[in-house]
């Protein structure tokens, strides 16, 4: 019984004869390539080389969707932060206010009553606004930056006013709050 195993897998109807005879030809050319001195890829190389690369390809992807989780959470909780600050520690507008504030959101002038001791404070950069559900709110700078740094879409700052210069003429005669033009 010493039948090779590529007659033994004709026999049994694993391999079909051109199955066997590519499979021939290659170990001849091999030999003969290696007989010839020029180097042969191996197959099995060829597949492990193959794996290693599917292997690398598949951390990298799992190393690129874990980061994107990782920054998704942190902009979840940034989020979850910035709201509560607001809870926390916005105040609503005074709903007799004296005088009138207006502002730009969503390029959209919005007007707020408020008192002078607020409208000051806002004119100066010392609080800020604070878009909410309803509407509207006020909150302290400090806060406000804070918020800003996760939301930054839900504050509203009010630069301060930059001093005139030196050489100005009109710098003795101030433009008052509350002109309306």
């Amino acid at each position: 019984m010493a039948r090779t195993l590529q007659d033994q897998l004709l026999n049994m109807g694993l391999a079909n004869k051109g199955q066997a005879k590519k499979a021939k030809d290659t170990k001849r050319k091999q030999t003969k390539l290696r007989k010839s001195g020029i180097k042969t890829e191996d197959p099995d190389t060829n597949v492990q080389s193959d794996i290693e690369r599917q292997r690398q390809e598949k951390q990298e992807r799992d190393r690129l969707l874990n980061q994107q989780r990782e920054e998704d959470k942190a902009r979840k909780a940034g989020l979850a932060e910035a709201l509560q600050l607001i809870q926390q520690h916005s105040s609503a507008p005074p709903r007799d206010g004296s005088m009138a504030y207006n502002f730009v959101h969503n390029r959209v002038i919005k007007t707020l009553q408020l008192d002078r001791s607020l409208h000051n404070q806002l004119s100066r950069g010392q609080i800020a606004i604070v878009v909410l559900e309803p509407g509207y709110g006020l909150i302290a700078d400090d806060i406000a930056a804070r918020i800003e740094a996760h939301a930054p879409q839900r504050v509203i700052r009010i630069k301060p006013e930059d001093k005139p210069d030196e050489d100005d003429p009109y710098a003795d005669y101030q433009i008052p709050d509350d002109l309306m033009w």
